[in-house]
């Protein structure tokens, strides 16, 4: 009744998920209700882009702890498990989540590399991407080392080049961004997604 705006589906909280585990709650040949709920969202998701080259799709939400990383990895897991190439990006590179949900060792690592370093270097892009370790389709892109200067970094060239070279391997490529409320970096961000998936949590998101 808040929006008119399309809602793509309803997620239950995962209770379950003990701190330090993955979670990584859609599964390969599995038919739980969070399997199910993840595909009925992948559908949507897929008829609101209209045209196979609109692939970029960022997740936000109104603060932290709404479960925009939750949700952003197990779509970009759902959607490699259609046997599409999949690349999720850490972009929420003030409070970085996707190393630590993917168990990744190396942390310095990271997508603020390249944006820091020369626009047209996609080598070394594709040296920051590491496998996911829960499907073959998905690579993560972290966030890597927090900078002093985030919103100035992501209103570079270098982000659009990156999702430029990204789009060449990639069927989809989904973006982990900050909060919307709190920082301008989703923002600036918007220029290169195709969608803005906005993440909201019963009892907690701020009607208003």
């Amino acid at each position: 009744k808040l929006t008119k705006i399309p809602i793509l589906g309803d997620v239950a909280i995962a209770h379950n998920l003990k701190n330090g585990e993955r979670a990584i709650v859609v599964k390969e040949n599995s038919n739980s209700m969070m399997d199910e709920t993840f595909r009925s969202i992948r559908t949507n998701l897929q008829f609101t882009l209209d045209g196979p080259d609109k692939k970029v799709i960022q997740f936000t939400s109104s603060s932290s702890g709404e479960g925009k990383t939750f949700v952003s990895s197990n779509i970009a897991m759902s959607l490699a498990l259609l046997g599409k190439k999949v690349i999720l990006v850490g972009l929420d590179i003030r409070k970085p989540r996707l190393a630590n949900i993917f168990d990744l060792n190396d942390q310095k690592r990271g997508l603020t590399t390249f944006l820091s370093s020369n626009p047209n270097d996609k080598e070394l892009l594709f040296q920051q991407i590491m496998p996911s370790g829960v499907n073959a389709n998905l690579d993560i892109l972290p966030a890597g080392i927090v900078p002093p200067n985030p919103a100035e970094l992501l209103s570079r060239v270098n982000l659009d080049n990156a999702i430029a070279f990204l789009k060449e391997k990639y069927d989809y490529i989904i973006l982990d961004t900050a909060p919307v409320g709190l920082v301008s970096d989703t923002l600036i961000i918007a220029r290169v997604a195709d969608a803005t998936v906005y993440i909201c949590r019963a009892d907690y998101t701020p009607k208003n």
